[in-house]
């Protein structure tokens, strides 16, 4: 098959909390044929969109995994652009945009936003808000590419791992999203494809690089790739995910296509 008709992870930022000069936060689209998903919402998401290639338009949904400032901080921004993108090519959208997080996170979020609904705009963009039980495998959403799942994990504050299961081809991405290594996402990446796991480091609900290794060795991962890590120590993260995981490993890169 086509290699380009194969669904695809893309991350927008790589990033741990703390982001250089040339990175963004941690966040990604999960794509098959121009429609996508968003996972999280950094920075500058209207322009990182479009410079991955993807039609901010075509967002079939928004998954929020917790409610860390640098996975949301430019959600409004992001609706913002919708907006007036929608206005400027004269077919605003029609059907509301879906956002789905755990419900704690999702009242967060709805708080976030109502900060800037007295402007109009917000109004004016039709948005539906779906709640994500804290239940392992719990079953988020399905439309024409995929069949969405997600798990609690382990993390300072409520966050979720997310599970995409491509409907044509049956493989599937899994996403550990901020956690300590856990069972929970262990059986998440349960014989994925690709796996994308963090490895901040041993501090407040995260993993090491060699955390997400053993992980993924333990879950039958097909390939292995790292984000939200410290960017300035990359030799490092990869030696150490290299000591407890012998598949094909990467540092993620921005813009960098990875098909599964």
């Amino acid at each position: 098959m086509n290699r380009e008709l194969r669904p695809s992870v893309i991350p927008l930022g790589i990033s741990g909390a703390l982001v250089d000069a040339q990175h963004e936060n941690s966040y990604l689209a999960v794509e098959q044929e121009g429609r996508y998903w968003l996972v999280d919402c950094g920075g500058n998401a209207m322009g990182r969109l479009q410079r991955a290639g993807l039609d901010p338009l075509a967002l079939q949904g928004l998954i929020i995994t917790h409610f860390h400032p640098d996975h949301v901080y430019g959600l409004p921004a992001f609706l913002l652009g919708l907006y007036v993108m929608g206005m400027q090519r004269t077919y605003p959208r029609q059907q509301p945009l879906p956002i789905y997080a755990r419900p704690k996170v999702l009242e967060r979020v709805i708080a976030l936003l109502e900060l800037f609904e007295y402007q109009g705009w917000l109004k004016a963009l039709p948005l539906s808000y779906r709640e994500i039980a804290p239940q392992a495998g719990v079953k988020v959403a399905q439309d024409l590419s995929f069949k969405i799942t997600a798990t609690p994990t382990h993390h300072s504050i409520p966050s979720i791992g997310v599970r995409f299961t491509s409907l044509q081809h049956k493989n599937a991405f899994a996403y550990s999203s901020d956690t300590l290594p856990c069972f929970e996402v262990e059986e998440l990446a349960r014989d994925a494809t690709l796996l994308f796991h963090e490895g901040e480091g041993a501090m407040h609900g995260h993993s090491t690089p060699a955390d997400a290794g053993a992980l993924a060795t333990r879950a039958g991962v097909e390939r292995l790739v790292i984000i939200h890590y410290p960017v300035k120590n990359g030799e490092q993260v990869l030696q150490d995910v290299q000591s407890t995981f012998a598949g094909p490993v990467e540092l993620a890169q921005e813009f960098k296509r990875y098909y599964f």
